[in-house]
């Protein structure tokens, strides 16, 4: 009996030795299963951060671009009311016989239009307003300009949408100041 006492005790050791071992590996797998859980829980985290960080910086460029568009917008409204101020005031200049033009009597007119020919010294349009064809000719006070700059008449190419003011001298019509507000597009 007392051997069979032995046999009991020594099993029953065994299986709470094998007991406690298998308690362990459990614990050890919850373990590792939290410590997955938690992992993908601070990558998904980590992701939504990531992606409101993208949609903020997005949007933060987003508005700046359309905060500059409106800084283009206002200097090109300020552009062009400095442009229709320094037009009034050659307007006024020329109409008062001024701008150095002695002995010039005869108010100068304006018209816009798109030129049909340059030759030599004079050139054919289309007044827009009237679709009617004028000859100007050009003298060596006459001033032609494309984009502030001066140009020579031959720069103006046909097609080009012009602003002159000229004055009437005899039967002819002379071009003060001829503005080439719009060059003509190029053929490909």
């Amino acid at each position: 009996m007392r051997k069979l006492m032995m046999a009991v005790t020594a099993v029953a050791g065994l299986a709470l030795v094998s007991g406690c071992k298998r308690e362990s590996v459990e614990s050890e797998q919850r373990d590792v299963a939290e410590a997955q859980q938690e992992a993908q829980q601070e990558t998904a985290e980590a992701r939504q951060e990531a992606q409101e960080e993208s949609a903020g910086a997005q949007q933060e460029a987003q508005e700046e671009i359309a905060s500059a568009q409106q800084d283009v917008r206002e200097e090109e409204q300020d552009v062009t009311e400095a442009q229709r101020e320094q037009q009034e005031e050659l307007r006024e200049d020329t109409a008062q016989g001024g701008s150095g033009m002695a002995g010039a009597t005869a108010a100068a007119t304006s018209v816009n239009g798109r030129v049909l020919s340059t030759e030599g010294d004079s050139l054919t349009l289309v007044d827009t307003s009237t679709n009617k064809q004028i000859k100007l000719k050009t003298n060596d006070q006459t001033r032609i300009l494309q984009n502030n700059a001066p140009v020579k008449l031959d720069d103006v190419t046909e097609g080009s949408q012009v602003r002159a003011s000229y004055v009437m001298e005899g039967k002819d019509m002379v071009a003060r100041e001829l503005t080439v507000t719009q060059p003509a597009q190029k053929k490909q």
